[in-house]
């Protein structure tokens, strides 16, 4: 997944129905509730780790209690950055979504990820550097990052 943005998925279990998230979508995944291995539905997509969490809750709620909870968490509508891709934190969303399961990113990966936005301004090591002089990312090699935000 290290070259990739991370899709953030609920997926429902065929056995007890409960929902649960995951980073990618294995041909078997394991329901954490009843244990069950099996091919299970994507039923939602998630922005990140923050909106998955909330989707996967309100997806456990029974269908009473729902719109109470959605009310309390006061959940904000998915944010498109599509049009503001340069803003400081369209540019941290960026960052976040592409560190890897062990918490690293390198240079090719953030320029990667700048080039398919089409984002020229700034280049994947000033990003880097910004990211860096703000504590979010410590050097971990030449050319690799720990994220710690």
């Amino acid at each position: 997944m290290s070259d990739e943005e991370r899709v953030f998925l609920v997926i429902r279990c065929k056995e007890c129905e409960r929902h649960f998230g995951s980073l990618t979508q294995v041909p078997s995944s394991q329901c954490p509730g009843c244990g069950t291995r099996g091919e299970n539905p994507i039923v939602e997509r998630a922005n990140d780790s923050e909106d998955l969490r909330e989707k996967v809750s309100l997806a456990n709620t029974p269908p009473e209690l729902r719109a109470e909870l959605n009310k309390r968490m006061r959940r904000d509508n998915y944010e498109s950055f599509e049009e503001d891709t340069k803003s400081p934190r369209a540019l941290l969303k960026i960052i976040s979504n592409i560190v890897d399961e062990n918490g690293l990113i390198n240079l090719q990966i953030v320029q990667n990820a700048l080039d398919k936005r089409q984002i020229e301004s700034p280049n994947g090591q000033e990003l880097i550097d910004m990211v860096e002089s703000q504590g979010l990312l410590l050097r971990h090699s030449s050319d690799e990052w720990r994220w710690l935000g």
